[in-house]
């Protein structure tokens, strides 16, 4: 019997910590690291060994006008075959990773590293706010822009960085919703 996981957009890598491999055909790379020093220099030490000139630059956590002030400088220095390497907890990675495919990467010139999955966006399909949560697919929070109560469903999308969050009644027929009088 198939289960959930076999018909979901969220990669293995944002189940369960993991990292993608070093692409070796890369001409050069930046490393995106937030807070994660040993699993950017394992990468860094990689990309040495095959010759392949990178660069690693720390962010903060949340700080997003930093990540698109440094996304914006390394794609003007990209030339083909560059790679953006990310690695950190995934509300991170997906953040960083969003920005870049908004900016034109494709998947395949982005690789990461998870070093935690246990923080997620979820982003309301009612008013578009995006609630950072610690809970899974297939359970109920709050949204923190409309309040409505949501249920977190098994579809990450990659250009928004989060999750998906909908009304966790919303197949209710109207009067089942409705409090009794």
């Amino acid at each position: 019997m198939a289960s959930v996981l076999d018909h979901t957009s969220i990669p293995a890598w944002a189940r369960a910590p993991a990292a993608q491999p070093v692409d070796p055909a890369a001409a050069s790379c930046t490393i995106l690291t937030y807070g994660s020093s040993s699993l950017a220099a394992g990468w860094s030490s990689e990309l040495t060994d095959l010759g392949i000139e990178h660069r690693i630059v720390a962010l903060a956590t949340g700080d997003s006008a930093q990540e698109q002030l440094i996304m914006a400088e390394e794609l003007q220095r990209a030339v083909v075959g560059w790679r953006l390497m990310i690695v950190g907890p995934l509300a991170d990675v997906l953040r960083a990773r969003s920005l870049a495919l908004q900016a034109g990467l494709l998947g395949a010139e982005i690789i990461v590293s998870t070093t935690d999955v246990d923080r997620i966006e979820v982003s309301c399909a009612h008013c578009a706010a995006t609630t950072l949560t610690t809970a899974r697919p297939a359970q109920i929070i709050a949204c923190h822009g409309c309040s409505e109560t949501l249920v977190v469903h098994h579809h990450l999308s990659p250009l928004r960085g989060s999750l998906l969050g909908s009304k966790h009644d919303a197949e209710q027929r109207l009067e089942a919703r409705r409090e009794p009088a």
